[in-house]
């Protein structure tokens, strides 16, 4: 498959954006949600992504993906460890959620008000938590999770 093509993706960005130039759209966009799938797809400038960041454009309503590379090169937001962040609970509940993560969870309405965002901050580099400590660490990776499409297939025996 062909790798990255960034004037393919800024064709893209401009048939769905208000403004003319290039240049001028990036600003209407922002990243509105972010998608881990275990199939391939195609980023619009033709790369192959597992890590979806669906943006919305704020003056049409138009939304569309793009990879995580492409996010940061079209709008300088680097998801590295968000995604990072993302992975670490997917595979351990009871995980510590990341910075980056515990930021996206709040500005995305995941967190049920500012204890539980305080409550991540001051737990993300602890190692030994209470066993009620890790009861909410789980409830609340959970309610992240179900916010943000992460998929993966079920292991049967």
């Amino acid at each position: 498959m062909e790798g990255h093509n960034f004037e393919r993706l800024k064709a893209h960005i401009l048939n769905l954006s208000v403004a003319s130039s290039f240049d001028q759209a990036r600003f209407e966009w922002k990243l509105d949600a972010v998608e881990i799938s275990e199939e391939f797809d195609q980023c619009p400038c033709g790369k192959e992504i597992k890590e979806h960041c669906y943006i919305l454009n704020t003056r049409n309503g138009n939304k569309t993906y793009v990879g995580n590379v492409c996010i940061d090169r079209f709008l300088g937001i680097d998801t590295g460890n968000l995604f990072d962040g993302l992975k670490r609970i997917t595979l351990n509940p009871s995980a510590n959620a990341n910075a980056d993560l515990i930021e996206y969870a709040w500005d995305n309405g995941y967190l049920f008000g500012e204890n539980e965002y305080a409550f991540l901050k001051s737990t993300m580099k602890k190692r030994n938590l209470s066993p009620g400590q890790i009861s909410w660490k789980r409830k609340i990776n959970s309610r992240i999770l179900k916010g943000t499409v992460v998929r993966r297939r079920t292991v049967r025996d």
